[in-house]
């Protein structure tokens, strides 16, 4: 009798993690990165100057990634996935020497679509290992405001192409059998080209673009949810 526990116990073990990522069955599932808030306060002073300057300021981030992708082999998925972002600064600097003081603040909401592709290699009804590559293109927009006294000027974000691609490497744990949290770090590679509309209050304003490339490690955490297909 003994025997045959064990013998069904381990069938039942290989169907879980088989029926996990089988073919037809689908993946629906939300990560979080790049969650931070930071409050910051200086002081600076010179040797060859009373004059202390002081800044304090703010900033907040946040990334929310939803995905859908459907096995087309076993512990083979293919699908799609949506990053969105947002970003929030403020910061006020003065110094001792007048009583003006320095008002900067930046928004930036941003968006990234784009294919995905995820294997699971061989694991257990625990946990299994996977990795996976990504592409997305990404539209994005921003401002920022500079206020001291009288005057004050504000920078347009105009996004001109902006895409990245990279492969990740993560492992999912199952709470249940459908249910599973995940962690992965990946190495990624983009490129963006961005135009900038300088307007200040007084005077004459100007444009001018940035190109620039990146090669950045994104750490998530996430939620994935397996459902399972008809035959099941």
């Amino acid at each position: 009798m003994k025997k045959i526990s064990i013998c069904v116990i381990a069938l039942l073990t290989v169907v879980s993690v088989q029926a996990q990522t089988k073919k037809g069955d689908k993946l629906v599932g939300v990560s979080f990165g790049s969650i931070s808030y930071t409050n910051s306060d200086s002081k600076t002073s010179y040797s060859n100057t009373p004059t202390v300057y002081k800044s304090d300021g703010n900033s907040f981030s946040i990334s929310v990634n939803p995905n859908v992708a459907w096995f087309i082999k076993d512990r083979l998925a293919i699908g799609g996935g949506v990053s969105i972002s947002f970003y929030n600064s403020k910061s006020t600097s003065s110094n001792t020497s007048t009583p003006a003081t320095t008002t900067y603040e930046y928004k930036e909401p941003s968006i990234y679509i784009g294919p995905l592709l995820r294997y699971y290699f061989s694991g257990s009804a625990k946990g299994m290992p996977f990795a996976q590559f990504n592409f997305q293109y990404g539209i994005y927009g921003g401002k920022s405001t500079s206020k001291s006294g009288s005057s004050s000027s504000e920078t347009k974000t105009k996004p001109k192409g902006d895409w990245n691609t990279g492969i990740t490497f993560g492992y999912e744990h199952f709470i249940t059998p459908n249910i599973g949290f995940y962690g992965s770090l990946g190495f990624n590679y983009g490129k963006s080209k961005t135009t900038y509309e300088y307007r200040p209050s007084t005077g004459t304003g100007y444009d001018y673009t940035s190109e620039y490339s990146r090669f950045y490690i994104p750490v998530n955490v996430g939620l994935q949810v397996h459902i399972l297909g008809k035959k099941k």
